[in-house]
């Protein structure tokens, strides 16, 4: 494994993505020769935003109360006198965004899956009582099944639905491009600015564009544009129940936009689909004690050292630390063999 150096358990490898603040690198984790990805925030330059100094102790929080399978799991955080670092898992299939530029658009079949994806793990945050606030297409992962992994829980919010707007926009959203026209307005605003973002990734996945563009660039603009429902074409070769589908989602008024319990019934969403999508109560985001396998507790006390008290009480508490990177990454080298 080709590393640049050597912070905790781990080896720290290649660059995978960079952001103003902060870069993701692939690592090995060294007791259990697992990869992993390692988000590297430089101190200096978060220290001198206070904005960012918020989101980054935020966001480590916020993944300790999420346990989806859908959303990336955060297995450790660590710290140096220039940097935080947050392990998470590695997901080998890229993001969205290489997926659709590589194949233009994506057929409805797999956009209908990964929707139903996205909208399962945006259902679990919102019972938790956590706006994403973030959901764009660079922030959908995929794993080696080709299953989703949400990222990115530095804009995410806890329990209190309103008055963010103003601090979001301060960093531009991400993007303003997948943001609820509340949100642009300055508006008080709820979970259903996800259900906008969802709406805005549904269209780039399906048409390879996005829905409201103003060029160049103006915010007002946009905002007029997302109000009367000034949207980009799409391919007529779209079925009219996907269209119907996205374009509730992109209701400018969100008190007729639907939340994500009843975007999750709708028809076209469930087509060929015998199951219907998890109530997202069927996600505990605690580990039962009886739900640990005993394979590789045992391994972890005998050949690693750890007690077992405390590996237990770390699991069933979803907290971040070494047990708990040790305990998931042998269960995924288990499970693969």
């Amino acid at each position: 494994f080709p590393y640049s150096k050597q912070v905790g358990n781990y080896l720290v490898g290649k660059m995978i993505n960079k952001g103003s603040f902060a870069k993701v690198m692939e690592g090995l984790h060294i007791p259990t020769g697992e990869k992993v990805a390692v988000k590297v925030i430089d101190k200096r330059k978060a220290k001198q935003d206070s904005y960012i100094l918020k989101n980054m102790k935020r966001e480590p929080r916020i993944h300790q109360m999420i346990k989806h399978p859908n959303v990336v799991r955060l297995y450790e955080t660590l710290e140096t006198d220039n940097s935080y670092y947050m392990v998470m898992e590695l997901c080998l299939g890229g993001d969205l965004l290489d997926r659709i530029c590589d194949k233009k658009r994506l057929a409805e079949r797999e956009v209908r899956r990964y929707t139903r994806q996205i909208l399962s793990a945006v259902e679990h945050l919102h019972c938790q009582g956590i706006v994403h606030r973030d959901l764009k297409i660079e922030n959908f992962l995929l794993d080696e099944n080709n299953n989703i992994k949400i990222v990115d829980f530095g804009l995410s919010n806890t329990a209190k639905f309103e008055g963010l707007s103003q601090e979001l926009l301060h960093t531009q959203c991400g993007s303003p491009a997948y943001a609820a026209p509340e949100l642009l307005a300055h508006r008080k605003y709820g979970p259903k600015v996800d259900v906008w973002s969802i709406g805005v990734s549904m269209f780039a996945m399906l048409t390879g564009t996005l829905p409201f563009t103003v060029e160049p660039f103006n915010i007002k603009q946009l905002h007029q544009k997302m109000l009367i429902g000034e949207i980009s074409p799409i391919p007529s070769d779209i079925s009219p129940g996907a269209v119907h589908f996205m374009q509730s989602l992109l209701e400018p008024d969100p008190a007729k936009r639907p939340g994500v319990k009843e975007a999750i019934k709708d028809k076209w969403l469930n087509e060929g689909f015998t199951r219907k999508i998890l109530n997202a109560a069927t996600y505990e985001n605690r580990l039962c004690p009886s739900e640990l396998n005993p394979v590789v507790l045992k391994y972890m006390t005998e050949m690693m050292e750890f007690s077992l008290s405390e590996v237990i009480n770390i699991l069933i508490n979803n907290r971040p630390s070494p047990a708990m990177a040790s305990y998931c990454l042998l269960l995924k080298k288990l499970l693969r063999y």
